[in-house]
């Protein structure tokens, strides 16, 4: 439809809405409704109302939770950054359901060693725990027991943390690092046993390919079946002697604990992290779940097929839909993470820290306004024309990129995927801050309207809004509300 002003337009939409037939019969049918349908989800807590995960808000009014192998009680007991199974139905919408359980359980917890800056990275840190290698970096959510400040500059050498997460191959992403009491000695490990002694000690193979040495105290608490090799276990305990025998876990409890977060009777899954290549297998994997790509397996972007066909998506983040069978899941759809900001927009000023990491200041033709795009390591750098990958560094000033990203924790957008772009036109899709008869404004880029405008759906600063200028001349062409 031509648009001539929005209030015209809405009007038009709320009489087309509510008119009736000027016949007798009512030929009207009563609305389908679609059943909510079963869902596994594995991912980080995003926020709460009830609870956020992957993007979809679940309600949890009437949702069991094991935390940490302790009943649970409510959301409160649930922290943004978490990494979490929610088991239940997802409504038609697709983005909102109903949690039947929420599941969460931390990776590692012990004190903090060796603790260490990236060089080519001030933003990001490193470390061990009982062995497993940390990393940590702005989108890291830190927490306290005692409930004083912990975070990002404060975290030191001997401090006794709880960490969750996701593996990159040998390396935990920490998602969350929350800070234990100062009296705390008990600490946790997850691993596979090997070399039991058929009496009380045996190896605790961790998730980056390290070791503990596990010796079992009398009295301890072990499964009922007893302890034998291959078992993926979690063990409860302390460190003797820190200092001779670091390695050495004197065990309180060992207790079975899933390898897998799904089910094979699960009809629908979702999970969403870093994928992790296995090149001695050529396998793939988030956090320790196998994911099998297929001929009918689609990829949003569709260059996502040869990323993950060269080996070249290890560390992106991205989410995975499909079946969980035998033991892996069977990728249905698999696209960037929470792609759901787009630009089409010219790189007006590029500040590179390195080759891969810096931000790219877009400019939108003649429309009012600019947007800074963060560019990191998880960013997917594509040029169908080019010989040889390019970098950031290799950007020049005003080119034309199209990006998909996303927010990340402190409302930074994030670049998903970035590509050289040389199609006519710029665009942008987010978040509608405001409308009137003469302008619409996306993420503070402001477009004009006038009577050429294309509009499509209901005005509302309450949706995503897509906004069209073929010529770069500041006023919209389309205007699409997502209603």
């Amino acid at each position: 439809m031509k648009f001539t002003h929005f209030l015209t337009g809405a009007l038009a939409l709320t009489l087309a809405a509510c008119g009736g037939s000027s016949g007798n019969g009512d030929n009207s049918q009563p609305p389908v409704t679609q059943q909510p349908t079963p869902i596994t989800v594995a991912g980080k807590v995003t926020g709460f109302g009830s609870i956020y995960v992957n993007g979809i808000r679940f309600e949890t009014s009437s949702a069991t939770y094991d935390l940490d192998d302790t009943t649970g009680s409510s959301d409160s007991d649930i922290s943004v950054g978490m990494y979490v199974v929610v088991q239940g139905s997802l409504n038609a919408d697709g983005m909102s359901g109903t949690a039947d359980s929420v599941h969460y359980d931390d990776e590692v917890e012990g004190p903090v060693e060796e603790l260490m800056t990236d060089m080519g990275d001030p933003t990001v840190k490193t470390f061990t725990v009982l062995n497993v290698d940390v990393r940590i970096d702005s989108s890291t959510v830190f927490s306290s027991d005692e409930g004083t400040p912990y975070d990002f500059d404060t975290i030191m050498n001997g401090d006794v943390v709880e960490v969750s997460g996701d593996y990159v191959g040998d390396l935990l992403h920490a998602t969350y690092v929350e800070l234990q009491d100062d009296v705390d000695d008990e600490y946790e490990a997850k691993g596979t046993i090997s070399g039991f002694n058929g009496v009380d000690m045996f190896t605790l193979n961790l998730g980056n390919g390290a070791t503990l040495n596990v010796t079992v105290a009398a009295g301890a608490i072990i499964p009922d079946g007893g302890i034998m090799d291959g078992q993926y276990v979690e063990v409860e305990g302390t460190i003797p002697d820190p200092v001779g025998f670091p390695d050495d876990l004197l065990a309180m409890k060992v207790e079975l604990e899933d390898d897998d977060y799904f089910d094979d009777d699960d009809d629908e899954v979702e999970i969403k992290g870093p994928l992790s290549y296995n090149e001695a297998d050529d396998s793939w994997s988030i956090n320790g779940t196998l994911i099998v790509f297929s001929a009918s397996t689609e990829y949003e972007p569709e260059s996502l097929a040869d990323a993950i066909a060269d080996g070249s998506a290890h560390g992106l983040v991205v989410e995975v839909e499909g079946q969980y069978v035998n033991g892996a899941l069977q990728a249905d759809e698999v696209e960037i993470e929470e792609d759901d900001l787009e630009f089409k927009a010219y790189a007006s000023s590029v500040n590179a820290t390195d080759a891969k990491n810096g931000t790219i200041t877009l400019s939108f033709g003649a429309a009012v306004g600019t947007l800074e795009v963060i560019v990191d390591g998880g960013t997917l750098y594509m040029d169908d024309d080019a010989v040889t990958p390019f970098d950031l560094t290799a950007l020049p000033l005003d080119t034309k990129v199209e990006i998909h990203g996303r927010r990340n924790d402190v409302g930074d957008i994030v670049a998903s995927s970035l590509e050289i772009e040389d199609d006519m036109g710029v665009e942008i899709e987010g978040p509608v801050d405001g409308f009137d008869e003469v302008s619409v404004s996306v993420l503070g880029i402001v477009f004009g309207i006038d009577v050429t405008t294309i509009v499509e759906g209901t005005p509302s600063t309450e949706v995503y809004g897509e906004i069209e200028d073929e010529n770069e001349d500041g006023t919209a062409d389309v205007v699409e509300f997502d209603d």
